[in-house]
């Protein structure tokens, strides 16, 4: 009778196991078009993004993405525990190369590289026109981060053309809710439903390439080349710094002081060099009030050469 109830309680709990394993996160249907821009580069564009919750609620937010194709591309974020199903289709006009989406960070199998045969020596796992490919990923536990995506196909089946734009940003958030930040003069835990925006920043080599994500009104906004970031004093403001191309750089913001990720260290300048990355959060115009704050590569020759932008704080509604 004891091995029944024994044995009975074990299927119990395996059962009870299996279906917390199912609730743990959302699946994500994306669709992204890579297309070419009239200046003659290469951009990903969001074509569809559904949400669908542990429960089975679907929620359509391709409305809080730019109609048009950005560089960087769409900022897609997930929840550690989430999973996605990516299709890229190729927009491309007038090539037949296959271009692809390669992801850093989050677990895939092999074919999910987005990379050619030549390479993974298992299949092409690239768009061809009038062919989409699906990629699968998985947000597991200790993928949270800020993480690239890009092509590693397009004009060069072997390296890709993300020098050309065909890049974009994965945020994974973590399962707590919540990221380490310096606020008031300390280390704590800030909620990332409190981050009213996400700057993230690309430097590529004389240049900042941005996509703002606006957290008040749901929406993301295009911010293309060495932009000028706005933001209320005292509001909860999350930066991604992503290096891309061939360029090492410093990155420098004024005024502000942040921690170093994995650590208490407080810092304002930090080292970036090709798909290295880094997040942090600010108060704006903690202890400096409201102005206009600059914010530049530290290596000289790229800040004369314009690498550089702003961080305006606005006055307080509040004040």
């Amino acid at each position: 009778m004891y091995k029944t109830i024994a044995v009975s309680m074990f299927a119990g709990l395996m059962a009870i196991s299996m279906l917390a394993g199912a609730e743990t996160g959302s699946v994500h249907s994306i669709t992204l078009k890579a297309v070419a821009l009239d200046s003659g580069q290469l951009a990903y564009q969001m074509v569809k993004h559904k949400i669908k919750s542990p429960s089975g609620k679907v929620e359509d937010i391709t409305k809080r993405y730019s109609q048009e194709a950005s560089i960087p591309g769409p900022a897609i974020v997930m929840t550690e525990g989430d999973k996605a199903e990516v299709t890229l289709e190729h927009g491309i006009k007038g090539s037949n190369d296959p271009v692809s989406i390669h992801v850093h960070g989050v677990h895939y199998k092999i074919d999910s590289d987005g990379t050619m045969k030549i390479l993974n020596h298992v299949n092409d796992q690239a768009a061809f026109p009038g062919k989409p490919y699906t990629y699968k990923w998985t947000a597991a536990a200790g993928t949270a981060g800020a993480w690239p995506y890009h092509d590693h196909t397009f004009g060069n089946p072997m390296l890709g053309a993300e020098d050309k734009g065909l890049y974009g940003t994965l945020i994974i958030n973590p399962k707590s809710g919540k990221v380490p930040a310096l606020i008031d003069g300390k280390v704590q835990n800030v909620a990332i439903k409190d981050i009213k925006r996400e700057f993230i920043l690309w430097m590529n080599e004389t240049t900042f390439w941005g996509m703002e994500v606006n957290n008040i009104v749901n929406r993301q906004v295009p911010l293309w080349t060495n932009p000028t970031l706005g933001a209320r004093e005292n509001d909860l403001v999350r930066f991604h710094v992503i290096g891309i191309g061939t360029g090492f750089h410093t990155f420098h913001l004024h005024a502000h002081r942040w921690i170093q990720p994995g650590t208490t260290h407080i810092v304002d300048t930090f080292n970036i060099g090709p798909i290295q990355r880094e997040s942090f959060v600010v108060k704006a115009g903690e202890g400096v009030g409201p102005g206009m704050w600059h914010y530049h590569c530290h290596v000289l020759q790229h800040m004369q050469s314009g690498m550089m932008g702003a961080f305006k704080v606005f006055e307080s509604a509040r004040n």
